[in-house]
């Protein structure tokens, strides 16, 4: 099918239109991971206030193209929840097509990130049921030093050294 009818006759034919017979959204959490120098802890805390989108790509012409960003701010905790277009809902392979990107960070974080603006995370489907699909993306891990992150303690290590 996915041969014979371009994205918006495949949601049309879906059913996917003004009315959303359908509700997808994508989860995640932004953390930072600050590791002050080799040997020491490694160190992870919420980013909120940071700015994600959800980008996903369409095959309707010759490259592929971007259709419909949509996007959040994380919460107090890091967290935040998108729910996509309804014209987005018929996207084959929504976990291939689409990534979630961090666009912006906080201006007032204590966290000075070297994020390189062209990383993209993955989606995973969480829960599918009665019409409502729910992706997740995880914890999305930024990293704030030119220390590397393997030199430095994480909490399990911690505790196995005890």
């Amino acid at each position: 099918m996915e041969l014979y009818f371009s994205a918006a006759e495949r949601a049309r034919i879906a059913g996917y239109g003004e009315e959303p017979v359908s509700s997808v959204s994508v989860s995640g959490q932004v953390a930072c991971e600050l590791c002050i120098r080799p040997g020491s802890d490694l160190l992870a805390f919420e980013l909120p206030g940071a700015k994600v989108a959800v980008l996903c790509k369409t095959d309707d012409g010759p490259d592929d193209q971007v259709a419909n960003p949509t996007f959040a701010r994380t919460d107090e905790f890091g967290n935040f929840t998108i729910d996509l277009p309804s014209q987005l809902h018929a996207i084959p392979n929504l976990e291939r097509a689409c990534a979630v990107k961090v666009l912006q960070l906080p201006a007032d974080s204590s966290c000075r990130l070297h994020h390189c603006p062209s990383t993209n995370y993955g989606l995973r489907l969480s829960s599918e049921e009665h019409g409502v699909r729910a992706y997740t993306t995880g914890v999305m891990r930024l990293q704030n030093s030119d220390t590397p992150h393997h030199k430095c303690l994480s909490v399990e290590e911690r505790t196995e050294r005890r």
